[in-house]
């Protein structure tokens, strides 16, 4: 997911994702709703969207390879 924003359009190479991305997979792949994680602290918001980080670069890397989707 690197180099996109969560429109899908490009962005600068050091420009930070917005909290939206990070919502939105967490919902998309784990079913969580936003507004339950609105109410979580800044510690488990960053943990939670490092954890996204992490698991959108193996897939992305999966995929390079031609391995596919696992989640």
């Amino acid at each position: 997911m690197r180099g996109l924003q969560a429109d899908g359009l490009s962005r600068l190479p050091d420009e930070p994702l917005p909290d939206e991305f990070y919502y939105h997979h967490l919902f998309r792949l784990h079913g969580i709703p936003p507004h339950e994680v609105y109410e979580w602290t800044e510690g488990q918001k960053r943990l939670a969207f490092n954890s996204l980080i992490v698991q959108l670069e193996e897939e992305q890397e999966r995929l390079k390879h031609g391995i596919g989707r696992v989640m």
